[in-house]
């Protein structure tokens, strides 16, 4: 087979690997917070992403036009890693058109909630297209109220705007758009999958305790959510998706939570670690090829 079908395929074997340890962790660690096990799978598809990058950097292979059987693969992985490329990026670019054309927020209650709770500037935004809070923006953060929860009352306020800039302290909007890209590259995998979407699950439960740290009670915050999942035809997805587990986590008294955002300082730690891994295995593939190929070129045939 070409050698191009051969390293993809070698990836993808590496991939799931990290996918399946990830998963075994993530078990392992049940009792630990949400914001820990959300760490451990943004290493792993920090490592899966980051992993191809040090190859083409460190090993620089020739990759060689497959033929035949191999031909048929490529273009099988081909449509389905472009079909989600595609689809990541109509998304991307909708909730951007979304935070573009929403006018700003001048409401100076929810002004004056966001200095009390924000770490760093955000922007506030509402529009009427979405009937959720929404964080949007990989490198400037905008927070999208919709225009149907500009009354709600003031405890509710300070529970969707602390739920959003954890959001935005922890970078899952960048994080949650590498995953999809991760899954678009590896789509036939159901570990890829599956890793998106406990890290979307762990990012919202991280989230919602940090919702708590910034002194919500458990029994109110919960009714908040059931209360935006009821009205207005269910509140949108960002709310309904995944509101029963949510819910029980909240009211969960032995469940352990990160202290506020303390968990952010080491999210650089995660990429580096992310980077050194990947960086020493492909490191150590590209040194064993070159003594592969010597050991094999210096056989002679015997006559």
């Amino acid at each position: 087979m070409a050698e191009l079908v051969l390293r993809l395929g070698a990836f993808q074997l590496v991939a799931a690997a990290v996918f399946a340890s990830a998963w075994a962790l993530d078990l392992v660690l049940r009792r630990r917070s949400a914001a820990t096990r959300r760490g451990l799978w943004a290493l792993a598809i920090a490592v899966v992403l980051v992993l191809p990058i040090t190859r083409v950097a460190l090993a620089a292979p020739a990759f060689a036009l497959p033929a035949g059987s191999a031909r048929w693969a490529l273009a099988i992985w081909s449509a389905g890693a472009a079909a989600l490329a595609v689809r990541a990026l109509c998304g991307a670019l909708t909730v951007r058109r979304w935070a573009r054309e929403a006018r700003p927020l001048h409401a100076p209650a929810w002004h004056a909630d966001l200095v009390a709770l924000a770490r760093a500037p955000v922007e506030l935004r509402t529009t009427a297209v979405i009937e959720a809070p929404l964080t949007v923006g990989l490198w400037r953060a905008v927070i999208l109220v919709p225009e149907s929860m500009l009354t709600v009352p003031a405890e509710t306020r300070r529970s969707i705007l602390a739920h959003e800039l954890a959001h935005v302290a922890r970078r899952d909007c960048a994080l949650l758009a590498a995953g999809a890209w991760v899954r678009a590259i590896g789509w036939f995998d159901p570990l890829a999958w599956i890793a998106v979407r406990r890290l979307r699950a762990h990012a919202e439960h991280a989230a919602d305790d940090a919702v708590l740290a910034a002194g919500v009670r458990s029994s109110t915050y919960a009714a908040q959510l059931v209360g935006l999942a009821r009205a207005g035809d269910g509140a949108g997805e960002g709310v309904t998706v995944g509101l029963r587990d949510r819910v029980l986590a909240i009211l969960d008294v032995e469940r352990p939570r990160s202290a506020a955002l303390s968990d952010v300082a080491r999210g650089g730690r995660w990429v580096a670690a992310a980077l050194g891994l990947a960086t020493m295995v492909t490191a150590c593939e590209a040194r064993s090829e070159p003594d592969e190929r010597a050991s094999s070129s210096s056989i002679v045939p015997r006559m």
